[in-house]
């Protein structure tokens, strides 16, 4: 497995998955890109219509959200970020 990509084309949006091995690491990664044409003002405008999809997409992008915030909040505190990224919510 050198590299896995997933693309979707949206209405003004394009997302692109891309998981790929990291061998001179030992390791793997994973990025997420959102590209909006003409910008994400637009792309939201056509996808509100259709809020309830987006709501049941973003539930699991919100989760992991709030999972990974937890989890780097104590190397945060020791950076001084994590209290200003907490605050956020």
């Amino acid at each position: 497995m050198d590299e896995t990509k997933l693309t979707a084309a949206l209405p003004n949006l394009d997302v692109q998955i891309v998981h790929r091995a990291l061998p001179e690491q030992n390791a793997e990664a994973i990025s997420i890109t959102f590209t909006a044409t003409p910008n994400f003002e637009a792309a939201s405008r056509m996808l509100a219509p259709n809020l309830p999809l987006l709501a049941l997409w973003m539930a699991p992008m919100q989760a992991w959200t709030g999972l990974v915030q937890q989890a780097w909040a104590p190397w945060l505190n020791v950076m001084g970020a994590g209290a200003r990224l907490l605050e956020r919510k």
